[in-house]
């Protein structure tokens, strides 16, 4: 057995002194727990839920504390890009390159699309 293998063997041992777990939580938690208690690997469970094979390993192993009845770890719960800043602007005012503003782009002469009915044409 390799060392993923026997590592999520163990884990679903841990999960299995509680079986119903996966029931008390939430979606995708829960789900993530029942397809690794119906004998899924990690690879196979990340492809299904549409997440990353580290969200699955510290979703069954936060479970498998629960389960021991020991603290969960740290997750984080934003992930990669999120505006955790207050705000319409959610924090991205001006930056030193230019407003980061919902504005469209001013229009440049002779450019299709600026009013200038010659330069669509001669495009």
């Amino acid at each position: 057995m390799s060392g993923t293998s026997e590592r999520l063997a163990r884990l679903v041992d841990q999960l299995r002194q509680q079986p119903g777990l996966a029931d008390t939580l939430p979606d995708p938690e829960g789900a993530i727990v029942r397809d690794a208690l119906d004998g899924q690997d990690i690879y196979a469970i990340a492809q299904r839920r549409a997440v990353s094979e580290k969200a699955v390993w510290d979703t069954l192993g936060n479970a498998a504390r629960a389960a021991a009845g020991q603290p969960a770890a740290q997750v984080e719960t934003g992930g990669l890009g999120s505006d955790t800043d207050p705000g319409v602007t959610g924090g991205y005012g001006d930056t030193g390159f230019g407003s980061l503003g919902a504005e469209p782009p001013e229009a440049i002469p002779g450019e299709p699309g600026a009013g200038d009915e010659r330069a669509a044409g001669e495009a």
